[in-house]
């Protein structure tokens, strides 16, 4: 058998972990099922991570750098920032299907297992994804586009939110009803609340 790098096996031990929550649930993820998915046994587990959470928080951290990634790409120079949160809305929602709903799978896991460490670090990704959508909010609060006396905070969570359900549809339909096909009604929803009455 060959010799992987420990980053290589690490990414490995993870991306099983997130195959075992998807496909199998929560209870499925257990070192002993995460070695047996990597032909390995528990020990080779335990020389790349402390424990199951350490486990976990590594897949959040996974979650949260691609998903500012495919964010990133959403946010184009010279957009206008009411087009911009449109793009991210797209991109957000493509990549909750390609991820199958990953962040409620594991904030459902966080809960399933009573971990308040691996909550808050859910929590501050929820947070840091937030402000990024606060600063295109006040980009477009600047630009007089949005109606007065908004909270920004809470549009951004309103923002985050109504992703979310959709992902958690998508979870507990098994699946089936892709996030993409709400993006008109998500949007329309949104952009009604938050923008300036001509």
């Amino acid at each position: 058998m060959p010799r992987y790098t420990s980053t290589i096996r690490k990414n490995e031990i993870v991306q099983s972990a997130r195959e075992l929550i998807i496909n199998k649930g929560i209870k499925a993820v257990t070192i002993k099922n995460i070695a047996a998915k990597n032909k390995i046994t528990e020990g080779a587990i335990y020389r790349h991570f402390k424990s199951k959470r350490a486990i976990l928080q590594m897949l959040v951290e996974d979650f949260e750098s691609n998903l500012m990634k495919a964010i990133d790409c959403a946010i184009r120079d010279g957009d206008d920032p009411i087009e911009t949160l449109k793009n991210i809305m797209i991109v957000h929602l493509k990549y909750t299907e390609e991820r199958k709903s990953e962040l409620f799978v594991i904030t459902a896991a966080s809960v399933h297992f009573d971990d308040r460490e691996l909550r808050q670090n859910i929590l501050d990704v929820i947070e840091r994804y937030k402000s990024r959508i606060k600063i295109i909010l006040l980009k477009a609060q600047k630009e007089n586009l949005l109606r007065n006396k908004i909270d920004l905070d809470s549009v951004s969570l309103t923002f985050f939110g109504l992703i979310q359900i959709t992902a958690i549809q998508y979870a507990l339909t098994n699946y089936t009803v892709a996030p993409i096909t709400k993006f008109n009604t998500l949007w329309e929803i949104f952009i009604k609340g938050i923008v300036r009455l001509s």
